[in-house]
């Protein structure tokens, strides 16, 4: 299952609080997953997350990309993650629902309004890495329930955005 995170690297971000989240999960349930923390990755916390992750070959930070390669790495995702501790309306959510893919959103997400948790995305509580930990949890072992939920998620793109993608 693969998780990413797109956005500058950054505390308003959160993608320490993701980092948190995993600390928390045991290796068995990580062993077949992969989360990529896409974007700018020359800040301090950047600098910082790189030493926590290591060696664990679950997690890796790619740097910036283009827009052709966001849209690339949404194709293959399962889940995108958006644990920003303040983020009015990231237009990442927008573009992973266009490619169908469920957002993980913290409850301080400008997106979270138009989810409905557990039916096209999930919500957990600003800043609560355990709450988002048992979000992930949740998402490895119910992988076919997070697909479905991907194309309810597109459902709300076309609703929130009046258009249709592709």
């Amino acid at each position: 299952m693969r998780f990413v995170t797109i956005g500058y690297i950054e505390w308003r971000k959160g993608q320490d609080i993701l980092a948190d989240a995993l600390e928390g999960v045991s290796p068995e349930i990580l062993a077949g997953s992969e989360f990529l923390l896409v974007g700018q990755d020359g800040s301090a916390l950047a600098r910082e997350l790189r030493g926590r992750i290591g060696a664990k070959p679950w997690i890796r930070m790619t740097g910036p990309v283009g827009r052709e390669e966001i849209h690339r790495i949404l194709e293959e995702a399962d889940v995108l993650v958006c644990p920003s501790r303040e983020d009015p309306m990231p237009t990442v959510c927008a573009e992973a629902m266009m490619h169908r893919v469920p957002c993980l959103v913290s409850d301080a997400v400008g997106t979270a309004v138009y989810m409905a948790d557990g039916v096209d995305g999930m919500i957990f509580k600003n800043g609560c890495r355990e709450g988002l930990r048992e979000k992930i949890i949740w998402c490895i072992n119910n992988r076919n329930a997070v697909k479905e939920m991907g194309n309810e998620a597109y459902k709300v793109f076309e609703r929130v955005f009046s258009v249709k993608a592709f």
